[in-house]
């Protein structure tokens, strides 16, 4: 995972373990971080992102027309845009984690396909005909 030392791997292991947490902490107040009870529980998402950069990693985010980086990003859904390049991000969807220039979470996206081009579906009518001869 991380070339650096054993420590490093140790505390990149900690902090993929508890990135979850984080992430169901943000959720949580999200949902809930109006509500009376809620309230008194906002501060946690942002002690714990604290101490995860005093363990020395570094919370990354990506932005709408970003190039997919795919050392650094997940497109964990490909859609076709007229508006957007092939490999562009569309919609960021979660940051992204590092430590010491090592990605240990990378952002997660939509990313483009690129303009549907119509010559696949030009294609198909004459394909069919020359099976049928």
């Amino acid at each position: 995972m991380l070339a650096s030392s054993n420590k490093s791997g140790a505390i990149a292991g900690v902090l993929t373990s508890f990135l979850p947490v984080l992430d169901s902490l943000n959720d949580l107040q999200a949902k809930y971080g109006d509500d009376e009870f809620g309230k008194s529980y906002n501060a946690l998402p942002g002690i714990m992102r604290q101490v995860f950069t005093d363990l020395g990693s570094a919370e990354y985010t990506i932005a709408t027309g970003d190039a997919v980086d795919r050392s650094r990003m997940d497109a964990v859904e490909s859609v076709y845009s007229e508006e957007y390049p092939t490999d562009t991000v569309i919609q960021p969807l979660a940051s992204g984690w590092e430590l010491q220039g090592n990605v240990i979470r990378p952002a997660q996206c939509v990313a483009s396909l690129g303009p549907e081009t119509a010559a696949p579906a030009d294609e198909a009518p004459e394909e069919v005909a020359e099976e049928a001869e």
